[in-house]
Formats: structure tokens, sequence, C-alpha cells
């Protein structure tokens, strides 16, 4: 199996933000997450072409909107409040944005929870995800004070 080190943090974000007009690649050498958006920049179609085609690298999935809704049907089992399990439910049920229905609440340790879980959740599907891919992603090891706050 091919190890590639990797900041989980950064592959995180990106594969958050993934959406249909935007491609996020690994460098399968170093680790960079690489971003194009060929509807904004043209010429990024032809450098998405010649990545697809290449050894060194490969495209992040998409974010999946049935495992986002996973994810927090696995939080809100995990609450233990009666009062925020219902009020999440509720927002699961009805499809509204957790991230307002966590504002709302004054708690703020439980909003840090949901990203902390979501996060984490991110990662291990993303370690998954390469790994039936035949790529093990390694963490790499902070190399400065600025790079240990990069996870946060």
């Amino acid at each position: 199996m091919r190890q590639v080190p990797v900041y989980i943090a950064w592959l995180v974000n990106a594969f958050e933000n993934s959406s249909q007009y935007s491609e996020y690649y690994l460098d399968l050498r170093t680790g960079d997450v690489k971003f194009f958006c060929p509807m904004d920049f043209p010429e990024h179609s032809d450098r998405i072409k010649r990545l697809d085609q290449s050894e060194d690298f490969m495209k992040l999935p998409k974010l999946d909107k049935e495992l986002v809704r996973e994810i927090k049907r696995e939080f809100i089992d995990l609450t233990d409040d009666p009062g925020i399990k219902e009020l999440l439910q509720k927002a699961l049920a009805a499809d509204i944005s957790f991230r307002k229905a966590l504002m709302g609440l004054e708690d703020e340790s439980v909003r840090l929870k949901w990203y902390q879980y979501q996060n984490k959740r991110y990662g291990d599907y993303l370690k998954e995800w390469f790994r039936e891919r035949g790529i093990e992603l390694v963490e790499k090891p902070p190399v400065n004070a600025l790079e240990v706050n990069k996870g946060c």
C-alpha cells in the first residue's frame, strides 16, 4: 500500500468544501491538496485532464448528502441532553441547517463537539476511501507552532 503524508485537516477542509463546480486533487508525492475550478478558470480544464491521467495525483471524492445525514444522525444518537437531542432531531427532519440549530443554543460546547465529531468522521471516511484505492494516509507531523494550529 502506498503511504502518503498529509495534513488530514486540509483534506477534510477540501472535502467539506467540494462542489460540482470545483475539483480537489491530492498530490500523492507531497500530500499537498490542489484546487481547480474550471468554471471560473477555463485553463484549469486542461490541467484537470492531465491530472486525471497522472499516477501522482488523485481526485478527492465529493461530499455526499447521505454521508452528511448519517453523521448528523450518529451525533444525535450520541447526544445525552434530551432537549438538544430533540432540537437536532427536528432540525434534521425539517432539513434545517445543523449550524442554524446549533447557533441557537447557549451552550457553545455542543457546537464545538459537533464540529470535532464531524471533522473526525470526515477524516475517517477519507482514510477509508483512500485505503480502498491502495493509499494509506499518514498524518504529517507539524513542523512549527503555526502548523500545530492548522488542525484547530
